[in-house]
Order: structure tokens, then C-alpha cells, then sequence
């Protein structure tokens, strides 16, 4: 993986302010906050939706969202799979709780980058993201038809819930009008249930909706500062006769699976090959439902591993082929009484000889499909799950789904996440996932530190460090890492805890996993300098890595850079953050770079001598970005951070 530079200047002298206990100290399991704004709910602004669409299609119109049915998915190679116009709106199969199928769409406060739609810490509430159905051919319908939409939806889940009151999702019908596509408001919704799905169903009778361009979108109302106010769709249906989209048939999985490891959901393969029989779990349950009227039968349920273009390993459950279950909710045993593909007895166990460094494996597992409207070829239906199990230099806990956010509010406040190692390996840094969540903590600078182990518990320090970060957010994909190197490699064995120490009581918001519990007996934090270590209470998995050298060459980490020679050349950066034009007065002849946070050179230039610098900064996207500066001479150099708002 390609090292990124730091994300803020070096220093090499520790400040005081890391030893300042703060007035107010707590660990916090970052939800909603209420915040009483007013709103026009008539409102038709910014609307963001299409980007693109397909031909309109028939009755009926189904998508229980565990299938591939966007326009940016399945728009150009598979048309006949797309049931939605381009939109924001992502689909999550770990953020809902008791769903009538696996698979929802979540309607949120970020755009389709994963970033949010306004991050300026005051808290903007506003239209934020809309899915929009493929047109739909209902003209010569009539009321007698008795067209019917159909959906279930819920408030929060495991994510942030919405504000009673304060935030709504909506659903709007499209009609032609003279000076084009008018949508109306068919029905809203701003009570919360958090827990649960309700069915709602909307006559689609009015004679301007019975045309052949006809389409409906879902809009939700909310906070635009992140992962928060979410709503969640299943199994939106349209179709005659008053269908609400219950079928008399439908077996499906609830919830995925991550991961066939007895205690992690990624490790280093050479890791992994020190005990292979004891790093994979004896069991694996997983969450099925029959989402019909009557009791049917399971059949045919199993397991396939897979690399690359290897053949696959099939195994089949010898007992599991012809079961009777209820309506309702039912888990299945998927590492028990499994059979090979020569009808043997066998154990699901990743081939040790594929490999000597890394390792992926596509795993998926499945059961007999019965359902209303299934059946696509060659993709996931809601009768089968699949997982990457990933095999490479680091480990996790969690299953890379933020659903919530984890904070310290303390000054000088320590975090740290137990890792027992398998085997003695070198440290080189941690990645960590900061989730975009009310908090832009961009300008906050926290020091990566590891302990040893002390009973449980972070003992000493097993290496100083003084090199400050900052939390980093993506443009460009949801639940991101981004990596942070150690000030040098350092040699680790047995148990270790990795984190960081942070400078302020603000929020930096790590992503917390709430559908894995790791936290128990490995999560522990300080609210201070000279506070105990305190084992955390909030259930689930921050969403921090060791990374680890495993294997693998050295990476190139940039020579320490003293920060007392930043004012032999040139003064700070103006103004910082920034948005189009980025200014600094050179003190003597010098050369510069600019580099995105993984290290690619994006602008370079050179000046003759004292005077002012202007670099266009326009085309770079939001984020952070270091300026490193030498002296002609290469005597002097100096590295400033620069930080790009959003345009």
C-alpha cells in the first residue's frame, strides 16, 4: 500500500498542552443531537438526483435492495437489473435493524462521495438526498387498475436516528405539466421508529400520474453534516390489484456475515499462516427470515470459497436441504455438518499454499431461493450473502461499516485498542476511519502512540512518537481509512495497544461499528494526563488498524523535517484552510511542491528569490495537502499543511 505523507508539519519538541487535564472528560458514543430549526417541507431546491437513467419499464416494480439495482451499478452492462435514476442514495446492508429483507436504502446527510453535504459545525438542516424510481409505463391505467406503491421504512436503525419532529422523509409523484415534470407530495413522515419497519401503502389513482413517464422519489429532510438523520427503504413494489409487496413466498437473509476468523474480520496472511486451524471460528450463525404468510421450506444451504480464478471449494449442509420454518426470523449454522464436493465430511479452512504474503478469498453463502421476483442471473439476490475475507498487513475487528461515531471529550484524552499479534512482526503505522459526523475535527492534531501490554490493560509506551496528524475525510467513497505512519518503524510482539493521544476536548469522531462488539476487554482510554486507563462501556468496534510490515519490503517514509527552519524561508501559508487561491512570501530562492495526502505531487514550481507565491488551488478537491519547501541551496526545507474547503 502507498505510505501518505503526514498530515501536518513535523515537530520535534512535544507542547504542554498534551499534559492539560480538560474541565469536562467523558467517552462518548457519538447519536443524534436536537437542534429546533424551522422548515419548508414545500421546498423543491437542489434535488439530488439524476445524473442519468434508463428506459421506462413495466409492471411490476420491485427492489428489495440486496441486488444490483442503480443506475451507476447496473445502468450500461445490465439495464434490465436498474430500478432507480442516478442518485446519492447508498445501499447498506448493516445500518438497519430487523428489515423484512437483507439489503436497504439509506437515505443520510452525505453525497455520493461520502462526504457531507455541508460540514460547517453549526449544524445546517436542509433537503439532502433523493432517490428517484426509472420511469414506469402506466398510460392507459385507470383507477380500476388500483396501481399501488408499496415500501417499508424505518428511522435510524443503528445509525443516527432522526429528530422527532424535526426531520421527515417524503415520497413524491411525477406528473407532466406544460413547462415540465411537476412532483407532488403524495406523503410524508417525521415520527421515528428506530427500531422496527412499518409498511406504508399509496394508491397511485390520479389520472396525471397514468402515463408512461410516471415516477416517484423518496427525499429525506435533515441534518447535511454527515453520517446522520437516517432513513431506511426495503422492498419498494408497484403493481396492480392492490399489491403491497407481500409475497406468499420469500426466504431471505437478514443481516451478512464479514468474516470466517475465530476473532478478527481481517489479519496479515503471515499471520494467519503461524496457526490457520486456530485463527478460523467453529461457527457461524447467521439471521435468516421467512418474509411470507406461511411456513416453507429452506433448502439447499452452503458455503463456496474462492481466489481469483482458482476453481471454488463448495461445501454443502448434509442436513439443511429440506427444512420447514415459520414466518418470521430463524438463524442457520453455516460451519456444522458440511460436506465437500465429493459428499465427504469437511471444514471450511483457507488454502495456506495460495500465497506467501497476502491473501483475498470471495466467500459466499446461500440458500434455495423462493421469493416473489428473483432469479437474476450471475447476481446477489437476497438468498445469498458474499464477503471479501481479506488477507493482507493489518487487523481488524470491525466489519468496515460505520454506523455511529466514537469521541473522547477530554483534553490530552488517550485512546487505545488491544491487538494480540500472532506472531513478531514491525509496526509501521495505523489506519484509522474518521466519520464525517456533525464535527469537521480537520484542524485537530492528535500524536499516534503504542503500549505494551499490562494485564489487559496499555502499559508503557513501547516507543515515543511526536509527529501530529490530523483526522483525514474522503471525497470520493463512504467509510474510507486513511493511514498514518509511526515517526520510525518499531518492533512489536505478543499483545500490543495502538491509538493516539489527542491535543483538545474535541470530537475527532472515529467510526464505530455497531454490528461487532470488540470494544469489550480491548477498548480503553484516559480522559487525561495522569488519569487511569479505564476500560470502555460503549458497545461495538472503533475502527482503528495496526498496520504491519508482514512480509513485506519497508515502505519509504520522508526524512523528519525540523519545524524551526519554517521561517528562514518563507512565512505560513494565507489563507489556510483555503478554497481557490493559496498565498506564502519566500524569505530567498526556493522550490515547492504540493502532494495530496498519499503522496502524489499535484503542483511544483520555483522562485527566484524573496517575494510572494500564489499557487490555484481550484481544481483540487476538499481535503488536506502538504506544501514542502527546500531552499535552492537545500540547506533549509520546511513542510506546511494546507487544508482545501469545500468548493
Amino acid at each position: 500500500m502507498s505510505i501518505q505523507f503526514p498530515t501536518s508539519c513535523f515537530i520535534l519538541t512535544f507542547i504542554s498542552a498534551f499534559f492539560t487535564f480538560g474541565v469536562v472528560a467523558q467517552e462518548l458514543e457519538r447519536d443524534l443531537r436536537f437542534v429546533e430549526l424551522s422548515k419548508d417541507l414545500t421546498a423543491t431546491s437542489d434535488v439530488n438526483s439524476r445524473g442519468g437513467g434508463s428506459a421506462p419499464m413495466g409492471l411490476p416494480f420491485l427492489d428489495d435492495f440486496a441486488w444490483p439495482s442503480s443506475f451507476e451499478v447496473s445502468g450500461f452492462d445490465r439495464p434490465e437489473l436498474v430500478r432507480w435514476d442516478s442518485s446519492p442514495v447508498r445501499y447498506t446492508s448493516t445500518f438497519a435493524l430487523n428489515p423484512p429483507t437483507i439489503g436497504v436504502a439509506t437515505l443520510d446527510g452525505l453525497d455520493r462521495g461520502g462526504y457531507p453535504y455541508s460540514f460547517s459545525n453549526n449544524d445546517p438542516h436542509g433537503w439532502a438526498d433523493t432517490l428517484t424510481s426509472r420511469k414506469i409505463l402506466l398510460g392507459g391505467m385507470t383507477s380500476d387498475d388500483n396501481v399501488v406503491l408499496s415500501f417499508w421504512y424505518e428511522g435510524g436503525g443503528l445509525g443516527n436516528a432522526p429528530d422527532l419532529g424535526e426531520d421527515s422523509l417524503v415520497v413524491e409523484f411525477k406528473s407532466i405539466g406544460l413547462d415540465g415534470d411537476i412532483w407532488t407530495r403524495v406523503w410524508s413522515n417525521d415520527t421515528i421508529i428506530s427500531d422496527s419497519f412499518s409498511q406504508v401503502s399509496i394508491p397511485i389513482q390520479d389520472g396525471v400520474h397514468l402515463h408512461n413517464s410516471f415516477q416517484f422519489r423518496f427525499r429525506n429532510y435533515g441534518s447535511l453534516e454527515g453520517n446522520v438523520d437516517l432513513w431506511h427503504l426495503d422492498y419498494v413494489f408497484v403493481a396492480q390489484n392492490g399489491a403491497t409487496g407481500n409475497p406468499q413466498e420469500e426466504l431471505a437473509f437478514l443481516y451478512p456475515a464479514h468474516t470466517l476468523l475465530r476473532n478478527f474480520s481481517a489479519m496479515p496472511w503471515t499471520h494467519y499462516l503461524d496457526n490457520p486451524a486456530f485463527q478460523m471460528r467453529d461457527t457461524l450463525r447467521v439471521d435468516h427470515t421467512n418474509f411470507g404468510n406461511n411456513a416453507e421450506n429452506q433448502e439447499n444451504t452452503g458455503i463456496t470459497i474462492q481466489m481469483g480464478e482458482e476453481s471454488p471449494s463448495i461445501y454443502n449442509n448434509e442436513f439443511i436441504q429440506n427444512v420447514n420454518v415459520p414466518v418470521g426470523p430463524f438463524s442457520t449454522e453455516y460451519l456444522s455438518d458440511l460436506l465437500d464436493n465429493t459428499g465427504l465430511p469437511a471444514s471450511v479452512m483457507f488454502d495456506p499454499f495460495v500465497s506467501d504474503t497476502t491473501a483475498t478469498f470471495e466467500v459466499t453463502l446461500w440458500e434455495e431461493e423462493v421469493g416473489y421476483y428473483s432469479n437474476h442471473s450471475a447476481v446477489f439476490d437476497n438468498d445469498s450473502i458474499g464477503f471479501t475475507q481479506i488477507f493482507d498487513n493489518y487487523y481488524a475487528y470491525d466489519d468496515g461499516s460505520a454506523e455511529k461515531a466514537y469521541s473522547l471529550e477530554a483534553e490530552s484524552g488517550q485512546l487505545a485498542i488491544r491487538y494480540p499479534l500472532a506472531i513478531a512482526d514491525t509496526l509501521d503505522g495505523i489506519k484509522i476511519h474518521f466519520t464525517p459526523f456533525y464535527d469537521n475535527a480537520e484542524l485537530e492534531t492528535f500524536v499516534v502512540k503504542i503500549w505494551a501490554d499490562d494485564a489487559g490493560f496499555p502499559g508503557e509506551q513501547i516507543d515515543t512518537m511526536y509527529q501530529f496528524h490530523s483526522p483525514l475525510y474522503f471525497t470520493d467513497g463512504h467509510d474510507q481509512f486513511a493511514y498514518y505512519a509511526c515517526d520510525h518503524p518499531v518492533p512489536v510482539s505478543g499483545i500490543i495497544h495502538v491509538g493516539f493521544i489527542q491535543q483538545s476536548d474535541a470530537h475527532l469522531n472515529i467510526g464505530l461499528d455497531k454490528n461487532t462488539n470488540s470494544n469489550a476487554g480491548n477498548l480503553h482510554y484516559k480522559l487525561g494526563a495522569g488519569a487511569s486507563w479505564l476500560a470502555s462501556e460503549i458497545q461495538g468496534s472503533v475502527m482503528i488498524h495496526p498496520v504491519l510490515r508482514a512480509g513485506k519490503e519497508a515502505p519509504e517514509i520522508p526524512e523528519l523535517i525540523d519545524d524551526m527552519t519554517l521561517a528562514e524561508i518563507s512565512t505560513q501559508l494565507y489563507p489556510n484552510p483555503a478554497s481557490s487561491r493559496v498565498s506564502f512570501k519566500s524569505y530567498e530562492a526556493l522550490v515547492w511542491s504540493l502532494f495530496s495526502i498519499d503522496g502524489n505531487m499535484l503542483l511544483e514550481g520555483a522562485v527566484d528569490g524573496a517575494g510572494i507565491v500564489t499557487l490555484n488551488t481550484s481544481d483540487l478537491a476538499p481535503g488536506v495537502y502538504l506544501v514542502m519547501m527546500s531552499s535552492s541551496n537545500r540547506v533549509s526545507n520546511s513542510c506546511k499543511r494546507l487544508v482545501i474547503l469545500p468548493k
